[in-house]
């Protein structure tokens, strides 16, 4: 007799990074997590002064949501403060992806996830090193999901 596969959520890490945001999509397929990303890893901006760059951004990054659908989605949150404070870039994209009117758009701390690293020891086997960060949001969402659920 063959079993069936149940598909979980699917939750979205995106890590902002200078100019482009980085995209994960995790979905647990039976007792594996499977990285369904695919081609949609990151969406760059060349130029976030020019309105037309910002639009093609915010269309590219919604498009990528619509194709996926996820269920959840969050972002890193970076530091508005201090030394090592991100630049107005990346609080501009952060803007455009929480506009997606479908699945609200949350900010989890960095500390938050290196806790959830060091409790849960979760596999991190993202694509690309590049995409470890938004992996490691993903996994921590996905848990937190399927933690609500049951």
């Amino acid at each position: 007799m063959m079993e069936l596969q149940t598909s979980g959520p699917v939750c979205c890490g995106i890590e902002l990074s200078a100019r482009r945001a980085i995209f994960v999509f995790l979905r647990r397929e039976g007792a594996a997590v499977a990285d369904i990303t695919g081609k949609n890893a990151q969406v760059s901006i060349k130029d976030e002064d020019d309105p037309e760059q910002v639009r093609r951004f915010y269309h590219a990054t919604h498009a990528v949501f619509e194709r996926m659908r996820p269920d959840r989605i969050a972002i890193i949150q970076r530091k508005k403060r201090g030394h090592f404070a991100s630049g107005g870039t990346t609080f501009k994209l952060e803007g455009l992806l929480q506009l997606y009117p479908r699945v609200d758009v949350t900010l989890v701390a960095p500390v938050i996830l290196r806790q959830y690293a060091k409790e849960h020891r979760p596999d991190l086997t993202p694509r690309s090193r590049y995409q470890k960060n938004a992996y490691l949001l993903a996994s921590y969402r996905l848990h937190e999901c399927e933690r609500a659920a049951g």
